[in-house]
């Protein structure tokens, strides 16, 4: 009897200890540690979801929309609860490598985050995703902003595109998640902290397998801020036929600028890209490809392409001249007998033009002539005088990555060539070839100088209340009359193929000669000549003479914009 009793008394004891472990055990979990407990099991099964933030919208000077946003799907993954069949499966629909899939999750510290695995899914994919939606663990399926441009390449250099934030890129912009898409190139790039938007949040519950079941009623969502929108100065419709025009040539850039504001109308480099291809990511041998291409489609030439400017340059060597008084327009040189001697070297002229004073020589493009108004200037006077007009420097356009090209004084060419360089460099440079380099957009900004009587605008892509001006010190009688030879080279000259029926044009034709292949074609022009409310820039690659290609070209293009003036004021006043 005394064994039974003992027994008991143990086994009272061992459960009366228990109970107190257990007792004590609730009372650490559900009141000393509750909080601490209640806020992990609320987060396994609550998720702050990021909800991203659309990008504001990118419109023409007449609100067409030119960069906009749609809806996507896309699949994203939680390294810690996918397992290896999930990950097989989506491989099979999603037709996506298993090392993008790790170099994702790579890039998320956290595994128990779901990370984008995949954007802009196809209907047919999702639909075979649903089909498999039972089997498969850690994965979900959403809607998210996807950046789109309506016209493909017509504007990819000029807007630019968005991509994939990278690993480098979020260690030095600590405010943008694993997720994010960033500007690159163009507008997209320079106005990144004003298209971008604010991302916002919503608490949405999951199930053990990391499934979205519903949302949280009890925590209020935070909504996302849109991205500004930005109203640019560029004219889609002319854009438009800018790529018509230029629809048979292989590369190059067009230029239109307002010369009273600096309004850049079209800003138009070939070939192009399609902007819609990175939105939904592009692996690393497309990325590759696209920029080892020969015709450099990612190469924005109207703002990094670098190319000599051909007889364009006359205008502004006749402008050093008569603005340094070494001239009159009255001056002639040695009679043109399609060269010119210097020493034992022969330097070509395209034609024989015989005895011209400066007016025609600018308006037939005589090359002995501005071999010998070279030599008579010299380098140092015209450097100085012709760096004013912005070349050698950037015109600090709001797009990024521009180039300044290259104008060489003195010293330059002793470091290039030595001390004793000869005279034969600077006809060279007196005729806009050898070392000197512009780009279509510096070349567009500096004849603005003749439209506006000396002011140089900056040339912008965005609307602005205010703009501002380079002003520059040559004379007025000089400007004045450099701009009676342009006027004439499209009347009479060179650039006839220019000419606007009931409307004054001045402009240069230039033949850029090019080691590498065939000569470029190049004609800058502005009209009305008394009043010029368009400047024109066109440079075709390897095309022959300009005033046969590119002047052509650049009439269509201001005869083109004059017809929709006179069709917007009519539409207007009715």
């Amino acid at each position: 009897m005394d064994e039974n009793v003992k027994k008991f008394k143990i086994i009272r004891n061992a459960v009366i200890v228990i109970c107190v472990i257990i007792i004590l055990s609730s009372i650490r979990l559900q009141i000393i540690e509750g909080a601490k407990y209640n806020r992990l099991s609320e987060n396994n099964r609550i998720r702050q979801k990021s909800v991203a933030a659309p990008r504001g919208k990118i419109f023409d000077r007449y609100g067409v929309e030119i960069a906009n946003t749609r809806p996507g799907f896309y699949v994203s993954a939680i390294q810690s609860v996918i397992d290896e069949s999930t990950l097989a499966e989506l491989m099979r629909i999603l037709d996506i490598d298993v090392a993008i899939i790790q170099e994702r999750f790579k890039l998320q510290k956290n595994p128990f985050l779901p990370v984008k695995i995949a954007h802009d899914i196809s209907y047919a994919q999702l639909s075979v995703l649903e089909e498999s939606w039972d089997r498969m663990k850690g994965i979900e399926v959403g809607v998210e902003p996807l950046r789109n441009y309506p016209y493909d390449d017509l504007f990819a250099h000029v807007v630019g595109y968005v991509g994939e934030i990278t690993q480098e890129e979020m260690i030095e912009r600590q405010e943008y998640a694993i997720d994010d898409y960033l500007g690159r190139m163009g507008l997209e790039e320079y106005y990144e902290e004003s298209l971008k938007g604010v991302d916002g949040i919503e608490y949405v519950e999951v199930d053990a397998w990391g499934k979205e079941v519903g949302t949280i009623s009890e925590k209020r969502p935070i909504p996302a801020m849109y991205g500004n929108d930005l109203h640019t100065t560029l004219d889609c419709s002319l854009t438009q036929a800018v790529a018509l025009y230029l629809e048979e040539y292989e590369k190059a850039a067009c230029v239109c600028i307002d010369p009273r504001t600096g309004d850049v109308l079209v800003l138009y480099s070939k070939p192009g890209f399609d902007p819609n291809r990175f939105v939904h990511g592009i692996d690393e041998q497309e990325w590759q490809l696209l920029n080892i291409a020969p015709d450099a489609p990612m190469y924005n030439r109207a703002t990094m392409s670098c190319y000599p400017c051909g007889s364009t340059f006359k205008a502004f060597v006749a402008l050093a001249a008569l603005d340094a008084s070494m001239i009159t327009e009255h001056k002639t040189f040695k009679p043109c007998q399609g060269y010119y001697r210097l020493g034992n070297r022969i330097f070509r002229c395209w034609k024989k033009h015989w005895r011209l004073d400066l007016t025609h020589a600018i308006i037939h493009s005589c090359d002995c002539y501005f071999y010998q108004l070279g030599r008579l200037v010299g380098i140092d006077t015209l450097h100085a005088k012709i760096r004013e007009v912005g070349f050698g420097r950037l015109t600090t356009i709001d797009i990024p990555n521009e180039k300044s090209g290259l104008l060489p004084d003195r010293s330059w060419y002793e470091r290039r060539y030595g001390k004793y360089w000869t005279e034969g460099h600077i006809l060279n440079f007196s005729i806009g070839q050898g070392d000197i380099l512009v780009t279509p957009l510096q070349l567009a900004c500096a004849f603005t100088l003749f439209a506006n009587q000396g002011r140089i605008p900056t040339p912008h892509c965005i609307q602005q209340d205010e703009n501002t001006f380079h002003d520059t010190h040559f004379s007025q009688e000089a400007i004045a009359l450099v701009a009676k030879g342009l006027q004439g080279v499209v009347s009479s000259g060179t650039g006839m193929l220019a000419r606007v029926d009931g409307i004054a044009v001045c402009g240069k034709t230039g033949t850029a000669q090019n080691p590498h292949g065939d000569d470029h074609s190049l004609f800058v022009g502005y009209a009305p000549a008394d009043d010029p409310e368009i400047l024109v820039c066109v440079i075709v690659e390897n095309a022959g003479h300009g005033g046969s290609v590119a002047a052509p070209i650049a009439g269509k293009i201001m005869r083109l914009f004059f017809q929709s003036q006179e069709s917007r004021k009519h539409a207007k006043a009715n």
